[in-house]
C-alpha cells in the first residue's frame, strides 16, 4: 500500500489478515492487474493536467471554461496516489476514471449555471444530515427516514452518476437510463467483493452516503478511506473546507431541478462529522444527527471494511497499516464533531445505537421533533416494515480486533474522553 511501509510477514499475521493482505480475486481482475501492471501508469496517467484534457473532451460542452477551483488539492491527490502508494493496475484505472468523470462533472454545472443561474439559486431547505462513525447505525437511519416521501434521499445510482448523458436541460428518459448501469454495477461489484453485503450493502435504489458527490470540491474522506494518501490527507485536514461545501450545495440544487422528489433532503456521511463547521456554515437551517456507538467497535469494524475494499485498489492490502488509520481517522473525527458543535447544539440530535434498534419509530420521532418533521401514520408503517425485515436480514461477518493489530485495551484509553462525554456503554469484543 504505502510506499515506504512494508506488508507484515505471513507470520505477523492472523488468518483472517492473511486474506485481507493476499486476496483472492476474481481471474479478470487478477488478469488486468498482471497483464496491464507495467503499462498502466502510461494508460492511465494520474497528472492534472492530462485529466482535465480528458474530463474537457468527455464534458462534450461548448467553451468549457477551465476549472481552478480546486488545483491545490488535485495536484496533491495525483502526487500522494503516484509517490506514495502502490496502486494495482485496476486501482489506477478506477482512480483516473474517477477523477476525469468529476472534472468532467464540475464542467458540466458550470456550463449549465452560465446558461441558468436560476437553477442554483433555489433553496435547499433544512436538510438532515446524518453522522457518526462506521457501524453506529448511520445507514439504517437513513434508509429509515428515507421511507417518509416527503424526503428527498440520494439513491446510490445519482450517487455514481449524479448527472445524465447528453444535454442537462432535455427531457429525461423514463425508466432513467441510470438506474439500469447502477445496478449492473452492483452486480459486478457483488462479484468482486462478495463479503460487501455483510459490511455495507449496497443497492443500487437505496439512499446512499454523499461521499461521490462531497468529492466533487475535495471536501469527502473518500481518497483518505481509499488510499490513505498522507499529503493529501495533511491538507484535508488542515483546510477550511467552506467553499467544498458550498458547492456541494450547488450540487444538490442542481439534483432538486433535474428530479424533483421530496421537499427535504436527507444525507449521510461520516465525513460530516468533522466538517460540522462548513456544513452550518452552508446549511444553516440544518439538523445534523449523531449516531454513537462504542469507538472500539467502529475502529475494528472500519477496518475490516477498508482493508477488505482495498482488494480492488492494491495487490496487497496492509491491514496493521489500515488498523492504524482507522482508530486515527475515527478520533479524528470524533474530537472535532465534539469541539465544533459548540453553538449548534439545538440543531444536534444525538441517537445511540442500541434504543435505535430496539425501539427506531421512538427514535425517528426524537430527530423529527428537533428537525421540524412530521410522522405521517403511512410513513411509520413503511418504516416499521423496513425495520422488520432489517432485523431478519441473515449473515455474520468476523473479524478481531488482532487482525489489524488493534489493542482493545489501548483503544479504550484513547477513546477516555468520548466514553466520559456520552456514556456509551463497551461491548464486549
Amino acid at each position: 500500500m504505502l510506499t515506504h511501509v512494508p506488508l507484515p510477514r505471513r507470520q505477523e499475521l492472523t488468518p483472517r489478515g492473511i486474506l485481507l493482505a493476499h486476496p483472492r480475486l476474481p481471474w479478470p481482475l487478477r488478469a488486468v492487474n498482471g497483464l496491464l501492471g507495467p503499462l498502466a501508469p502510461r494508460l492511465w496517467p494520474l497528472e492534472p493536467d492530462v485529466l482535465k484534457r480528458k474530463a474537457a473532451a468527455r464534458a462534450k460542452v461548448p467553451a468549457a471554461a477551465p476549472d481552478n477551483a480546486f488545483d491545490e488539492p488535485l495536484a496533491l491527490l495525483c502526487r500522494s496516489l503516484t509517490e506514495e502508494v502502490r496502486l494495482s493496475a485496476n486501482g489506477r484505472f478506477m482512480l483516473h476514471s474517477q477523477l476525469v468523470k468529476n472534472l468532467s462533472t464540475r464542467l458540466r454545472l458550470a456550463e449549465l449555471a452560465a446558461r441558468s443561474p436560476e437553477i442554483f439559486e433555489t433553496p435547499v431547505p433544512a436538510p438532515l444530515f446524518i453522522t457518526g462513525a462506521p457501524r453506529t447505525g448511520t445507514t439504517f437511519l437513513q434508509r429509515l427516514i428515507a421511507r417518509d416521501r416527503s424526503s428527498r434521499s440520494l439513491p446510490l445510482w445519482e450517487s455514481t452518476h449524479p448527472l445524465p448523458d447528453g444535454e442537462l436541460t432535455a427531457a429525461r428518459k423514463d425508466p432513467d437510463p441510470r438506474i439500469k448501469a447502477s445496478r449492473v454495477e452492483v452486480g459486478m461489484t457483488n462479484r468482486i467483493l462478495p463479503e460487501q453485503a455483510l459490511m455495507h450493502e449496497l443497492v443500487h435504489d437505496e439512499a446512499e452516503e454523499d461521499n461521490l458527490l462531497l468529492s466533487l470540491s475535495h471536501c469527502s474522506p473518500m481518497y483518505e478511506d481509499i488510499g490513505l494518501v498522507p499529503a493529501y490527507t495533511r491538507w484535508y485536514t488542515t483546510t477550511d473546507h467552506t467553499e467544498g461545501y458550498r458547492y456541494f450545495k450547488r450540487v444538490l440544487q442542481f439534483l432538486q431541478w433535474s428530479r424533483p422528489a421530496g421537499d427535504r433532503w436527507v444525507l449521510k456521511s461520516p465525513g460530516h462529522a468533522e466538517m460540522l463547521v462548513p456544513l452550518f456554515g452552508a446549511f444553516e437551517d440544518a439538523t445534523v444527527v449523531h449516531t454513537h456507538r462504542d469507538p472500539v467497535t467502529s475502529v475494528i469494524s472500519f477496518s475490516n471494511m477498508v482493508a477488505y475494499g482495498a482488494r480492488v485498489y492494491f495487490d496487497h492490502p496492509n491491514p496493521h497499516l489500515i488498523g492504524t488509520f482507522a482508530a486515527d481517522i475515527i478520533e479524528r473525527s470524533l474530537r472535532a464533531a465534539l469541539r465544533d458543535r459548540a453553538g449548534h447544539e439545538h440543531q444536534v440530535v444525538d441517537v445511540f445505537f442500541r434504543p435505535l434498534v430496539e425501539d427506531p419509530i421512538r427514535e425517528i420521532r426524537r430527530v423529527y421533533e428537533v428537525a421540524g418533521r412530521e410522522l405521517d401514520d403511512v410513513t411509520e408503517q413503511a418504516m416499521r416494515e423496513y425495520a422488520t425485515a432489517e432485523k431478519h436480514r441473515s449473515g455474520r461477518h468476523r473479524y478481531a480486533a488482532e487482525d489489524f493489530a488493534l489493542d482493545v485495551g489501548e483503544l479504550r484509553e484513547r477513546f477516555a474522553f468520548y466514553y466520559d462525554r456520552f456514556d456509551v456503554p463497551r461491548e464486549k469484543r
